[in-house]
C-alpha cells in the first residue's frame, strides 16, 4: 500500500540533536496485497482537520507531558456538542473499555445482562469472564433487534445492551421506538441500566433514527456510548466516550479502567467533532460504496439488509467460514462468524470504492464457482 498520511515536516528539538522528519512516511506493514474488509474499520481514515490537529499537537510537550493534556478540553467539546454538562461525560481509550465497565458496574450473578444475537460482543464477552448470566435475545426476521422481547427479558436485569444501529446486521430503530423501549424497561424495572451503543450512528440514512442522548438526561441509569473508530476514522488512535447522568457515568468509571487518552488523540478528537462537514462527506461516500456493493450482490441473486453502518450482512446460503476461506485464498478478507447466522450469513465491511470493485470480482468468482459445483452435483 506504500506510504500514507501527513505531509508536513516537523522539527522536534533536543538541543544539538534536533531531528527533522516527514510525518507519515513510515511505510505500512506489507499485507501481501490482501484487501481487508473484515473489521469494520474506516477505509478513508481521519478527516483533514483531525490530521491537521495531529500535526499541530506534535511538539516536545508530547514527550514530556503525561495525559490529561487536552483531555479536559475534549470533554468540554463533547459536552458542548450535545448540550450537556461536562460531568455527564466520560472518555476512554475506545468505547470498548466503557462497554466492559458498564457490565461490571451494573450486572451481578443475580442481575443478568440482556443483549441480542447477533450484536457487538464486548458486553457478553465481559459477562462470561466475570460469570454474569446472559439473556440472549435473537434478532427478528428483518434482522432488527427485537425490542419487545428484550424489554420483556429486562425485568430484574442488571443492564440491557442495545446496539443501534446494530453490528453486524446494520439495522436501526428510529428514535420513537427506542424511547418507547427505554421507558417501558424503566417503568417495569427502574434499577436496570440501559446502554445504547451508537458507534455507527453517523452512517444512518434515515432521519427518524436519532441519538438517544436526550433520554440519558431524563432517566437515571441510561447511557449512550460513541466511538471515534468508525465515521471519524480514528480506530488506531483509540477514543470513545459515554454520556449519562453524573451518578451513572461515575459508577462506570469506578467499575473498570477506561484507559488514559493520549495528547494527540484528544487533539484529533476535538478537531473531528468540530468538523461536521467531514462526517457528512464520509456518510455520503459510505452510502455510495454500500449501494454499489449491495447492487453487485443483488445482481448475483443475494439480498443484504438495509444497512445503516459501514458493513453489510448478507444471506449467502452457505457457511460464513466457507465463503471466508474461499475469499481469503483470493486475497480478500471478510468478517468472522456471527452466531446464530454462521451457517448462512457473512458480514462484509465497506472499503474504498476501488477496494470494493476488486472485492466484488472475487465475490462473483467465489459465488459462481459454488453455484457451478452445486449444479454439476
Amino acid at each position: 500500500m506504500g506510504s500514507a498520511g501527513l505531509s508536513t515536516s516537523f522539527i522536534i528539538g533536543r538541543g544539538q540533536e534536533a531531528m527533522a522528519f516527514q510525518a507519515g512516511t513510515m511505510p505500512l506493514p506489507d499485507d501481501g496485497g490482501m484487501i481487508r474488509i473484515s473489521s469494520n474499520e474506516n477505509a478513508r481514515g481521519p478527516g483533514r482537520k483531525a490530521m491537521e490537529a495531529l500535526q499541530h499537537a506534535i511538539s516536545p510537550r508530547v514527550g514530556r507531558g503525561y495525559p490529561p493534556d487536552y483531555t479536559g478540553e475534549l470533554v468540554d467539546t463533547i459536552a458542548a456538542t450535545y448540550g450537556v454538562n461536562r460531568n455527564n461525560v466520560i472518555v476512554g481509550t475506545g468505547s470498548g473499555p466503557i462497554l466492559e465497565a458498564g457490565v461490571r458496574a451494573f450486572c451481578t450473578a443475580d442481575k443478568p445482562l440482556v443483549t441480542a444475537a447477533p450484536t457487538y460482543g464486548t458486553p457478553d464477552g465481559t459477562a462470561r469472564r466475570i460469570n454474569v448470566p446472559i439473556k440472549m435475545i435473537p434478532v427478528d426476521r428483518a434482522l432488527s433487534l427485537d425490542l419487545d422481547a428484550m424489554a420483556a427479558a429486562a425485568t430484574g436485569g442488571g443492564m440491557v445492551f442495545l446496539c443501534n444501529p446494530n453490528n453486524p446486521t446494520g439495522t436501526a430503530h428510529n428514535a420513537a421506538a427506542v424511547e418507547r423501549f427505554v421507558r417501558r424497561v424503566k417503568q417495569a424495572s427502574p434499577g436496570t441500566a440501559i446502554l445504547i451503543d451508537e458507534a455507527y450512528i453517523d452512517y444512518v440514512h434515515d432521519p427518524a433514527v436519532k441519538t438517544a442522548v436526550p433520554l440519558t438526561q431524563q432517566l437515571p441509569g441510561v447511557f449512550v456510548t460513541r466511538s471515534f473508530s468508525k465515521a471519524h476514522g480514528m480506530a488506531g488512535l483509540r477514543l470513545g466516550y459515554a454520556i449519562g447522568q453524573p451518578e451513572t457515568v461515575q459508577a462506570i468509571s469506578r467499575a473498570w479502567s477506561l484507559g488514559s487518552v493520549n495528547t494527540l488523540t484528544a487533539a484529533a478528537g476535538m478537531a473531528s467533532l468540530k468538523d461536521p462537514q467531514h462526517i457528512a462527506e464520509e456518510r455520503a461516500e459510505n452510502a455510495r460504496v454500500r449501494d454499489f456493493t449491495l447492487q453487485a450482490f443483488k445482481d448475483l441473486g443475494y439480498q443484504g439488509s438495509d444497512s445503516h453502518t459501514n458493513c453489510i450482512f448478507l444471506d449467502l446460503k452457505r457457511p460464513a467460514s466457507e465463503f471466508r476461506d474461499a475469499c481469503r485464498a483470493l486475497k480478500v478478507q471478510v468478517g468472522r462468524d456471527f452466531p446464530p447466522f454462521e451457517k448462512t450469513h457473512s458480514r462484509i465491511t465497506l472499503g474504498t470504492m476501488d477496494e470494493m470493485r476488486q472485492a466484488v470480482q472475487v465475490f462473483r468468482k467465489v459465488l459462481t464457482a459454488k453455484a457451478s459445483t452445486s449444479s454439476a452435483a
